[in-house]
């Protein structure tokens, strides 16, 4: 149990509640003084009141928009959650949050899709505290399958349609008798884009199988194939149910460019839909590294988009951040694009 202390906290609280008010209560001012203390009094109220108005929310811009995927390494509030394994994983320290939500400010995404969030509470909390009055009005998250709890969120601008959970899906994988789920979850939130097209965009948030071994499947490379090869057949389906709408499928997915996991879900496959394009590709390998562990480093942070969206990508748009003192907040570097949707 995380807070463990708080009852005995609010104990002493309210016992100090009758002392507090009295030694806080105000003196009458003398008759002769009243209308200039009461004129003071509504100056200073008028001052405070405007010092903490919130910026007025900028208004969503549907011409272009900004996607953000950023896997925020064990954001875990201070509440012990007795449904989850949470106890194993250390509350995310504060500087480690503001550092997150200064990267965030920098790039000012409309979209930011997250993985390893422990939950809801603590993405609004983020909003309310760093991110408040710039647009981020559409937030959700979902349990998943994961024992300590961390889920995959999404944090919009744009309205939230509805959100999909595919957590209960049973994964098979051909020559395999195994049979899995996926690790977290693949999530699908669909969002309204108003303005000149007005259409839905479907954001797949994923992610997966991290390279810990299972006992019969070396690194998980099995168990990580059989959820990319999954998450195809889904967002296929749903491309092919709703051709008119934008697709993307975001995430941590855990394994690099040239794996079979990647193949999974970029590869032509008979009798489907033109495969999602990775919005990254053209990029030198230095250039995109989204893991930043030391001997580790490599790219496993994607934004794939059907073919529509990706000849949308803003020219220069598509980015991996590399200031490395606003990477300090998880041990991923998050990925970026800007797409046109005005035509």
């Amino acid at each position: 149990m995380r807070l463990t202390y708080v009852p005995c906290l609010l104990v002493a609280l309210l016992c100090l509640a009758p002392v507090l008010a009295e030694e806080t209560a105000e003196v009458p001012a003398p008759a002769d003084a009243a209308p200039e203390a009461a004129s003071e009094a509504a100056s200073e109220a008028a001052q405070q009141e405007k010092a903490t108005e919130k910026p007025e929310t900028p208004p969503v811009d549907y011409s272009q928009v900004k996607v953000m995927a950023y896997n925020v390494r064990n954001m875990f509030d201070v509440f012990d959650d007795p449904y989850t394994h949470d106890e194993q994983s250390p509350v995310k320290p504060r500087w480690e949050l503001e550092r997150i939500a200064t990267l965030i400010k920098k790039y000012d995404p409309d979209v930011i899709a997250l993985t390893e969030l422990e939950n809801e509470w603590i993405l609004k909390a983020i909003i309310h505290d760093w991110l408040g009055g710039r647009g981020y009005d559409h937030i959700t998250s979902l349990p998943s399958n994961d024992r300590r709890g961390i889920t995959i969120g999404v944090a919009s601008r744009l309205p939230i349609h509805s959100v999909t959970s595919h957590r209960l899906r049973e994964l098979r994988l051909e020559g395999h008798t195994n049979k899995w789920q996926f690790a977290r979850d693949l999530i699908r939130a669909r969002l309204w884009v108003a303005g000149r097209n007005q259409r839905h965009l479907d954001v797949y948030v994923a992610h997966f199988k991290s390279k810990r071994n299972v006992k019969g499947d070396e690194r998980s490379r099995n168990w990580r194939l059989a959820e990319a090869t999954a998450a195809r057949s889904i967002v296929d389906a749903g491309r092919r149910a709703v051709t008119r709408d934008w697709t993307l499928l975001v995430g941590d997915f855990n394994d690099t460019p040239d794996s079979e996991t990647l193949k999974a879900l970029t590869d032509v496959v008979d009798g489907g839909p033109t495969p999602l394009l990775d919005v990254h590709a053209h990029l030198p390998p230095e250039r995109r590294i989204t893991y930043l562990r030391g001997q580790f480093r490599s790219t496993i942070d994607y934004i794939l988009a059907s073919p529509d969206l990706a000849r949308r990508v803003v020219t220069e748009s598509a980015y991996v951040p590399r200031d490395v003192r606003l990477l300090t907040g998880s041990d991923h570097a998050p990925v970026l694009a800007a797409f046109d949707l005005s035509f």
